[in-house]
C-alpha cells in the first residue's frame, strides 16, 4: 500500500521506499526491513501512541529477532533524520515519554491507489542478483590485501589516513576503513568483541585489529563480518590472521 504523507512524501510499505511527490522512482530512499516494519506500524496507528512493547513484539519477536529499547531508539532516530532531510522543519514522529511513539496526528496520511501515485518514468534496470559466495570471497580478499598493505606502510601515529580508530581490545587498537556513525559506535564495539572471542584471535605484541562490519547488522538484520589480527615484525613485514563470518 502507498501513502501520501504531509502532501509531500510517498511511502510504500511493501518495499519500504520513501520519495518526494513527483520524484523519479530511482531517487527513492529505501528503508531497511526493520525500519520499514517500525514505520509501517506508526502509519497503521496514525495519531495513536504505539507502546514500546508492541514495537518489540511485532517488529522483532514475531520475526525471530532480538530487539531492545536501545535498538528501537536508534531506528526512531534514523527515521526522524531521514524524514527531516526530506521535509525540513516538519515533525513526523512524536515521543510519548515512558510509553512509546506516535506518528504526528497533525500530519496528513492519505492512502493512494497504484494508479493515483504521481510518478515519473524510471529507466529500465537489469535484474539485481544476490552476491554469490565467490563474490564475497573476492571482496574479503581485497579487504585483507588492503589491511596488510595499510599495516605495512603505517607509521607510529595512532591514526593513519584511510583508517578510523574504533576502540582498543586488550591494549590492541581496532581500526575500520570507513567511519562508523556515532549512533552505531557501541554496537560496532560489541560486535567486534563478540567476533574476537568467537575467532580466538589474541592481542599480541605489535598487533592491531581491523574489522569490516556490513551495515545491515546495525539495523537488526543478518550481515557479514571480517576481522583481521595483524602483526608487524622488525623487518616491516606483516602477517595477518583473518576470520570471515558470512551469516552473523
Amino acid at each position: 500500500m502507498k501513502y501520501l504523507l504531509a502532501d509531500a512524501i510517498i511511502y510504500d510499505n511493501e518495499d519500504g521506499s520513501l520519495s518526494l511527490k513527483g520524484e523519479a522512482s530511482d531517487e527513492s530512499q529505501m528503508l531497511t526491513s526493520t525500519a520499514n516494519h517500525i514505520f509501517s506500524l506508526l502509519i497503521a496507528h496514525h495519531g495513536m501512541v504505539v507502546d514500546r512493547e508492541k514495537f518489540l513484539q511485532e517488529v522483532w519477536d514475531e520475526r525471530g529477532l532480538t530487539g531492545s529499547n536501545n535498538s528501537l531508539n536508534q531506528y526512531i532516530s534514523i527515521l526522524r533524520k531521514l524524514l527531516d532531510n526530506m521535509v525540513p522543519g516538519t515533525t513526523f514522529i512524536v515521543t510519548v515519554p515512558k510509553t512509546g511513539f506516535m506518528l504526528n496526528a497533525e500530519i496528513s496520511v492519505q492512502p493512494l491507489s497504484r494508479e493515483s501515485v504521481p510518478a515519473l518514468p524510471a529507466p529500465e534496470r537489469a535484474p539485481r542478483s544476490r552476491p554469490t559466495l565467490a563474490i564475497w570471497l573476492g571482496i574479503a580478499t581485497m579487504i585483507v590485501a588492503a589491511i596488510c598493505g595499510s599495516y605495512i606502510s603505517q607509521k607510529q601515529s595512532p591514526l593513519v589516513t584511510g583508517r578510523y580508530l574504533l576502540t582498543q581490545i586488550d591494549g590492541c587498537p581496532v581500526y575500520t576503513f570507513t567511519p562508523i556513525a556515532d549512533v552505531f559506535q557501541k554496537q560496532a564495539v560489541a560486535l567486534t568483541r563478540q567476533i574476537k572471542e568467537s575467532s580466538g584471535l589474541s592481542c599480541l605484541e605489535n598487533s592491531v585489529f581491523y574489522v569490516h562490519i556490513q551495515n545491515t547488522l546495525f539495523y537488526g538484520d543478518k550481515g557479514r563480518l571480517v576481522l583481521s589480527q595483524c602483526s608487524r615484525s622488525s623487518q616491516n613485514t606483516s602477517t595477518c590472521s583473518t576470520n570471515y563470518f558470512y551469516e552473523w
